[in-house]
């Protein structure tokens, strides 16, 4: 397991922190999850005078979530970049309408 935990954690940063691409950092750190996360592991960092990296004192979930977001935003930056400057601007994201089976089937 530990093992595990260390390959998700070097993915997470080549994904992001070692990413060039400003977008997807943006995106990845400006997602609440993310944020919430990382208030927390910076918080014990800080608490523990600083040795390793944050992404040591996350917990089994936590690392998993996070190597998800990682994975998402490196993989979709340009939805991940049009979210980051809706969240920005206030901009509510746009809603899907569902039409009703009757809608559909008379096209319209």
């Amino acid at each position: 397991m530990s093992e595990e935990i260390s390959v998700l954690k070097s993915e997470i940063v080549k994904l992001i922190d070692e990413s060039r691409d400003v977008e997807v950092k943006m995106a990845f750190y400006s997602d609440e999850r993310v944020q919430s996360i990382m208030d927390r592991l910076n918080k014990e960092w800080e608490r523990n005078g600083y040795k390793g990296i944050p992404l040591d004192y996350a917990t089994v979930d936590e690392i998993k979530m996070l190597n998800a977001l990682a994975k998402y935003y490196s993989t979709h930056p340009s939805n991940a970049y049009r979210n980051f400057m809706r969240n920005a601007y206030g901009i509510p994201s746009p809603k899907i309408e569902k039409k009703s089976w009757w809608r559909r089937l008379l096209g319209l």
